[in-house]
C-alpha cells in the first residue's frame, strides 16, 4: 500500500514538471502572426486650384507666308534654269529664255531712231532757212507752214520709235525670270530646251524663313477666336504658345469650318510638317486639377490615390474633365493641396503605408 502511494506521488510530480515543457513546445510549434507589407515607395504631387481654359485640338500644317509659283511673262526657249533645292536671293535668275529675236528687234529700233533723228536734224536746219526767206517774203507762207508740220511729224515719229524700242528692251529684260523674294526652289516645272509659253510656271519658290501654321476650326469656336488670341501649338513632342495672326471669319458651307493663320517664328519644323493646335473652346473657369499621372484609369471607374495624414494610401474616385498643360480637371473628393501619388500607385492598396521620395529616387528604387 505504501509502495502504491509513493508511485502515485512520483507520477504527479513528473506531470507537474513536464507541463512547462509542453507549453514551451506548443508555443514553439504554433504559427506566428503574418508581418504586414513594407511601405510602398511613391512620389507625390499636389492637387491645385487653377484657371482652366478648355481647348479644342485640331490638326494643322506648317506653311510659308511666301510660297509662289513663279511664271514667265514672255515666251521662248529655255536656255538656263535653276536646280531643285537651290537657295536664291531676290532678283536672282530662276530661268533664262532665248532672246535672239528681241535683240534683233532692238537693233532695228535703234536704227529707226537714228534715221528719224537725221531727218529731224535736216528738217530743223531747213526750217531756219525757210524762216529767213519767209521773213523777207521770198517764199509763200504756206511753204513754211508745211515744213514746220513735216518737222513736227518727224518728232512724233521719233517718239513712237523710242517707245517701241523701250517696249522691246522691257520684253528682253523679262526673258530672264527672276526670284521675287529670297527662298529655296522647291519644285522645277520646266527643263532646259523646252519652249515656255507666256504665263507658264517656271519653279515653285518657298521662303522657309517666314513659317506659319494654317489650321481650320469649327465655326462654333469663332466667338473665342480672333487676331491675337493665344493658342497652343504642339510639334515634335514640344508645345508652345503663339498668337493668332489672322482669322478668316468666313466658314465653309460644307465643312462648317473657318481658317486661322498663326505666325510661328522660331519653330524648328520644316514647311509641310503636321502640328496640333489647341484652340480655346470655352471661357476660363477655376477648377481643381491634378497631374495626368495621378489619375488611374480603370474600367469600373477612374480614381486617384491620396496620402492621408497618417502616411497611408487612400483611394478617391473622381470624374475627369478637360486637360491643359499636363493637368487634368477632376471632380470628386479631391481638394486643392491634397498629396496625390503620381508614381508607384499602380499596385497600391487602400490603407497601405507609403514611403514618399522625390520622383527621381522613386524611379531608381523601382
Amino acid at each position: 500500500m505504501r509502495t502504491l502511494h509513493k508511485t502515485l506521488i512520483a507520477t504527479a510530480l513528473a506531470g507537474v514538471l513536464a507541463l512547462p515543457l509542453l507549453k514551451l513546445d506548443a508555443g514553439a510549434s504554433a504559427p506566428g502572426e503574418k508581418p504586414g507589407p513594407p511601405p510602398a515607395i511613391v512620389s507625390v504631387a499636389p492637387a491645385v486650384s487653377t484657371d482652366f481654359a478648355p481647348r479644342h485640338w485640331a490638326p494643322g500644317s506648317i506653311i510659308s507666308r511666301r510660297d509662289a509659283r513663279v511664271a514667265s511673262e514672255q515666251e521662248g526657249r529655255v536656255v538656263e534654269v535653276v536646280d531643285v533645292g537651290q537657295r536664291v536671293r531676290a532678283g536672282q535668275a530662276l530661268a533664262v529664255l532665248d532672246d535672239t529675236a528681241l535683240r534683233l528687234r532692238e537693233r532695228e529700233g535703234e536704227a529707226d531712231i537714228a534715221r528719224i533723228r537725221a531727218q529731224l536734224d535736216l528738217a530743223a536746219r531747213q526750217e531756219q532757212r525757210y524762216a529767213q526767206l519767209a521773213a523777207q517774203q521770198n517764199i509763200a507762207r504756206a511753204q513754211y507752214d508745211q515744213l514746220r508740220a513735216d518737222r513736227d511729224m518727224l518728232a512724233q515719229e521719233q517718239a513712237r520709235a523710242q517707245a517701241q524700242l523701250a517696249q522691246v528692251r522691257h520684253q528682253r529684260a523679262r526673258m530672264v525670270v527672276r526670284a521675287p523674294f529670297d527662298g529655296i526652289v522647291a519644285e522645277r516645272h520646266t527643263q532646259r530646251g523646252e519652249y515656255l509659253a507666256t504665263g507658264a510656271s517656271v519653279a515653285r519658290l518657298v521662303d522657309t524663313a517666314v513659317p506659319e501654321v494654317r489650321v481650320r476650326a469649327p465655326v462654333d469656336l469663332a466667338r473665342h477666336l480672333g487676331a491675337g488670341t493665344q493658342v497652343r501649338v504642339r510639334s515634335g513632342g514640344g508645345e508652345r504658345s503663339y498668337a493668332v495672326s489672322a482669322m478668316v471669319p468666313v466658314g465653309d458651307e460644307a465643312s462648317r469650318q473657318l481658317e486661322l493663320r498663326i505666325a510661328v517664328d522660331g519653330l524648328q519644323a520644316p514647311v509641310g510638317a503636321a502640328v496640333d493646335v489647341g484652340l480655346p473652346s470655352a471661357g476660363t473657369r477655376t477648377v481643381v486639377a491634378v497631374p495626368r499621372d495621378a489619375v488611374v484609369l480603370r474600367r469600373e471607374g477612374d480614381f486617384v490615390m491620396r496620402v492621408d495624414a497618417a502616411g497611408k494610401a487612400e483611394r478617391l474616385p473622381v470624374k475627369t474633365g478637360a486637360e491643359v498643360d499636363g493637368l487634368v480637371e477632376v471632380t470628386g473628393a479631391v481638394r486643392a493641396g491634397d498629396r496625390l501619388i503620381v508614381r508607384g500607385g499602380e499596385r497600391l492598396e487602400p490603407g497601405q503605408a507609403v514611403d514618399i521620395r522625390p520622383l527621381d529616387a522613386a524611379l531608381a528604387a523601382r
